[in-house]
């Protein structure tokens, strides 16, 4: 009988060896799935044997390696205690992100170039366990009005296993209920702002429908005689919002783009200490704007490129608080 995609479970946890199964269990490390993006797929790679046999037929196929890509999406909520780390917390991690836990404060995730984390998943669904090691990966923070807020992972990792095996009962009280993005949950979007210890200020606020951050990280399986492994070895980091910015305004953000003017925003999700969610981008460069229409009305579209400022590291970061 076929199997429910609403049984599948998976479970991630940080390996101490990058490699080195973690051995991630229903209780502790089980992740709460958005179903809309939900999928695990394994890939086989093959070495063609490009004989003639004297008559048409299609070359051999030797096996060479298994790689696993897992999407799935997850809800953007904060711990709900101030200075614990997100239930996604470890997700970011494996996704080139640093987290910098200040106790009963904050939880800073901020973009890395070294010291990278990778997991272990475990993929319980149709009847079968999948686990995969070395697993790296990139992800999208989307924010829009009358949607839940999401970030949206897509792992690569290196295949270990694959047997029959049934879904054991995730555990997943560390993940808590949001809130919908709309007026009484979500600031609007400060352009022009700057960050400080968990806090926004300054800069001129935009109604806006909807905010994306795409972390654009270039992960690739690395084949070697002895040894494979999965890794992020580079980052391109975009963005996109849609707003209200009226005439003058996007006037002068079409100005700026031609100018190469960087600018900055950020925005808070969450009414609640322990609840809400920060995003800010300190340096955005304008690559578009544009008119979008949503029925009738005109909007503004701008979407730009992230970029570190001389200290390196900080293109963009998800603040727990």
């Amino acid at each position: 009988m076929a199997g429910s995609i609403n049984q599948t479970v998976i479970l991630a946890k940080i390996e101490t060896t990058s490699g080195t199964d973690a051995a991630p269990t229903n209780t502790a490390d089980a992740i709460a799935i958005r179903v809309s993006n939900l999928s695990t797929k394994v890939d086989e790679t093959f070495a063609d044997r490009d004989v003639i046999l004297g008559v048409f037929a299609a070359a051999d196929k030797l096996p060479v390696t298994r790689r696993a890509t897992v999407s799935f999406s997850v809800e953007l909520q904060s711990s709900g205690t101030l200075g614990t780390a997100p239930a996604w917390g470890k997700l970011l991690q494996a996704c080139g992100m640093a987290e910098t836990v200040t106790a009963t404060t904050r939880v800073d995730y901020t973009t890395a170039s070294t010291g990278l984390k990778t997991l272990t998943i475990w993929a319980y669904t149709n009847g079968r366990l999948e686990k995969y090691n070395y697993c790296a990966g990139t992800f999208t923070v989307n924010l829009k009005a009358g949607d839940v807020p999401s970030l949206d992972f897509t792992f690569t990792g290196l295949v270990t296993s694959v047997a029959a095996g049934s879904a054991p009962t995730p555990t997943l009280t560390a993940w808590i209920a949001p809130q919908a993005v709309g007026p009484a949950a979500t600031t609007s979007l400060s352009v022009g702002c700057t960050y400080s210890a968990g806090a926004l200020s300054g800069g001129t606020s935009y109604n806006f429908r909807e905010l994306s951050i795409d972390a654009g990280n270039d992960v690739q399986d690395l084949m070697l005689i002895a040894q494979e492994s999965v890794g992020i070895y580079g980052r391109t980091p975009t963005s996109k919002f849609v707003a209200d910015l009226g005439g003058t305004a996007h006037a002068q953000f079409v100005a700026d783009m031609h100018a190469g003017t960087q600018k900055s925003f950020g925005l808070v999700h969450g009414s609640t200490a322990g609840k809400k969610v920060l995003v800010f981008a300190g340096q955005a460069t304008l690559t578009g704007v544009s008119d979008t229409a949503d029925g009738s009305v005109l909007l503004s579209e701008v979407s730009s490129v992230l970029r570190p400022s001389s200290a390196g590291s900080d293109d963009f970061r998800i603040v727990a608080i």
